[in-house]
């Protein structure tokens, strides 16, 4: 080890350790698990702790094996350099950070250990990061640095348990109790540690004080909502001029133009306003006006998550908004007005964007080198006009759509492949409709039903996303169900016998190209082919007997029936909406129209979805949140154990995909819709601006007045 630096003995010393730890996590945990069993109230989980503790101690040899070889992988990966990313043009789905349901919920197991581990160890966690970074010759405190960090060791705990015969419950229970034991022996590993490393000369890197910005909580005013800008003018103080002159003597500003009150910007009160209230607001001057931009600003000036360079550019457009305002009515009736869709856009682009890295900085410079000759144009008097900040606003979208194009070029493989997945998702509801309607008035083998309604359609999700609905292949997949049934009823006679045995071969091959194109297991698929040749044998050998089957009825016999459907539906609906008729919903129910599954309504063009979107700090549901989210946004995500900062660069057509890329050298990770909205339910998904500039600026500029 003599030729090893300072850091990588400490690395070596920690893997050597390894196997101590995970013998002693085990341990405890039987240990934990006996004493816990006589405080479970209820039986369930006592027989459920039970069951765990059985299976740990079936398996313990093995458990700590596992255990030792995860926390040593974990340190070694964490202990790496940053490689330089592989060529992106090669990277297919399959090789980008894919994130499902299952990794998010594996994420939200590892951020609940993590957060028993932070609480447990907290002084002794922060000592050794001070020690690895004197270690390291860095100058600051770097804590994804450290490999020994808490997040190594619950992804190796979590990896470790899903080795175990264990159910999810079961699973869970385990973590619960292993968490614990971990945070509790993790305490003592530190603190053991960090007095090694001081008994061989070693000294922490010297704390510095950091200081937070104060949190401003959040107001009860929401400036997405119509008139809420307007609603801020009765919560400031009064300036003495407004108390001396009248609006309607109002002198004019200093342009030589009118003062400007409120009944001059147009605002349209809710129903419900009382008179006192619209002749209080109509005493507003343009000072009183003038008087609240000119403090909203301010509290922007001051906002400590804006980046300089944007700063000093949005002091540039100050009296730029100023001009605007004395003409247009909107600028105080909504914050959807462009001149703070521009603000808040360039606050927003530029959040993501870390002062110390170099790549980062020459990102944002490229941005600033695009968007200020614009912004000199807009400073220029007598203007803006609305359209020339509409097509500013216009300008930065198309930078940051730009921008994001020309990062997914560089894995168009991985791109196609989401949408085609993204495809699959949006059809698979309806082809499974589909093929239970056909499966309706036939009775088949459990397995082979189960096989239909499950693999099948995903089979037909597949080519459907992936080819033309008039394609040879398509068509042939889509009659295999209709072949399949046919097969499996009994021949009446001969010539149906045989017309059986020919066809046979072309259908048993169409399911086999179907079941290879999604991997169906090789067990799963040699067990539906041998149910099916039990059947088809068993028909072809016997002796076709003459049944009292019903005749498939003509094409005017279906026609007919359609429309005898239809005016039966018709009378039942006119019945269902007569005044009469108390509960029409409840009728209405019990007649559901039909939904048109032929193939030819299948979709082939992505889902529209609204525009509109809410402030991502009011958004009530993860679903609202998934909805609220637009391309170039910057995002904060738990993943790989620690919290990333992530640049939203694409979603797919129908938003069951998104693609970001993060910090870390040219790292992209895709997620599913589910998996995102998983994470943000457990609070560990969130984008990284909170609240907009704008929604900031008026909570503290409210927190100023109140305090």
């Amino acid at each position: 080890m003599a030729d090893l630096s300072p850091y990588q003995q400490h690395v070596q010393s920690l893997l050597a350790r390894s196997p101590e730890l995970a013998r002693l996590l085990v341990h405890n945990t039987q240990e934990a698990m006996r004493a816990s069993s006589a405080d479970l109230a209820m039986a369930a989980d006592r027989s459920l702790l039970f069951q765990v503790a059985e299976i740990v101690q079936a398996q313990r040899s093995p458990y700590e094996h596992a255990l030792a070889s995860h926390i040593k992988s974990e340190i070694e990966k964490q202990s790496q350099p940053e490689s330089s990313s592989p060529s992106l043009t090669v990277l297919s789905l399959d090789e980008l950070t894919l994130v499902d349901e299952a990794q998010a919920e594996q994420e939200i197991e590892v951020s609940r250990t993590v957060q028993l581990i932070d609480l447990a160890a907290e002084w002794e966690l922060r000592e050794l990061q001070a020690f690895t970074s004197t270690l390291q010759g860095e100058t600051r405190l770097k804590p994804q640095d450290n490999p020994a960090r808490p997040a190594v060791f619950a992804k190796a705990l979590s990896t470790a348990t899903r080795e175990l015969p264990l159910a999810d419950n079961e699973r869970h229970m385990l973590l619960r109790i292993s968490g614990k034991v971990l945070a509790d022996l993790l305490k003592v590993f530190y603190a053991q540690t960090c007095e090694k490393l001081r008994q061989q000369g070693w000294s922490p890197q010297a704390y510095k004080a950091v200081t937070t910005p104060r949190a401003v909580p959040q107001s009860d005013v929401n400036v997405t909502q119509p008139g809420a800008l307007h609603s801020l003018l009765e919560k400031l103080p009064v300036p003495p001029r407004a108390h001396q002159t009248p609006a309607s003597e109002a002198s004019p500003s200093s342009d030589g133009q009118p003062a400007l009150t409120f009944q001059a910007l147009g605002h349209a009160w809710p129903p419900g306003t009382t008179q006192a209230q619209t002749n209080s607001a109509r005493s507003f001057s343009e000072e009183q006006v003038f008087d609240l931009l000119n403090r909203l600003f301010a509290q922007m000036h001051r906002d400590q998550e804006l980046q300089p360079a944007i700063c000093n550019m949005i002091d540039q457009l100050q009296p730029a908004v100023m001009r605007v305002a004395r003409n247009d009515p909107q600028v105080l009736r909504s914050a959807q007005h462009p001149a703070w869709q521009l603000i808040n856009q360039l606050a927003a682009y530029a959040s993501g964007y870390s002062e110390s890295e170099q790549a980062d900085q020459a990102e944002l410079a490229a941005f600033l080198s695009f968007i200020q000759p614009r912004i000199q144009q807009l400073v220029r008097p007598p203007g803006p006009t609305l359209a020339q900040l509409d097509a500013t606003l216009a300008d930065v979208q198309r930078f940051i759509e730009a921008q994001s194009q020309a990062q997914l070029q560089a894995a168009p493989q991985a791109v196609t492949q989401l949408q085609e997945a993204d495809l699959r998702l949006s059809v698979r509801p309806i082809l499974l409709q589909q093929v239970e309607q056909q499966l309706a008035t036939h009775k088949l083998k459990t397995s082979i039903r189960d096989f239909l309604l499950g693999p099948w359609v995903d089979v037909l999700s597949r080519v459907m996303a992936s080819m033309t609905p008039d394609e040879d292949e398509v068509q042939a997949m889509m009659a295999t169900v209709d072949d399949l049934l046919h097969s499996l009823q009994r021949p009446v006679n001969m010539s149906e016998r045989e017309s059986l045995r020919q066809s046979l071969p072309g259908l048993i091959g169409r399911l086999k190209r179907g079941m290879a194109s999604i991997a169906l297991p090789t067990d799963q698929q040699d067990a539906i082919l041998d149910d099916l040749m039990g059947i088809h044998t068993h028909h072809l050998l016997s002796t076709p007997k003459a049944t009292s089957r019903q005749a498939e009825p003509s094409a005017e016999d279906i026609v007919a029936n359609m429309r005898k459907e239809m005016r039966q539906e018709t009378r039942e609906r006119n019945q269902a909406d007569e005044p009469s008729v108390g509960h029409s919903s409840s009728a209405r129910s019990h007649h559901p129209q039909l939904v048109d599954t032929n193939l030819g309504s299948l979709p082939t063009v992505p889902m529209a979805y609204g525009e509109d979107m809410h402030d991502m700090a009011r958004a009530s549901t993860p679903m609202d949140w998934a909805d609220a989210l637009q391309k170039g946004m910057w995002c904060k995500l738990f993943l790989q154990g620690q919290w990333t900062t992530a640049h939203l660069l694409w979603i797919s057509a129908n938003r069951q995909f998104y693609m970001f890329t993060s910090e870390r050298a040219g790292r992209m990770h895709s997620m599913t819709r589910r998996a995102l909205e998983r994470l943000r339910a457990e609070g560990l998904a969130t984008d990284l601006e909170d609240r907009s500039l704008m929604q900031r600026a008026v909570d503290s500029m409210l927190q100023d007045l109140h305090d």
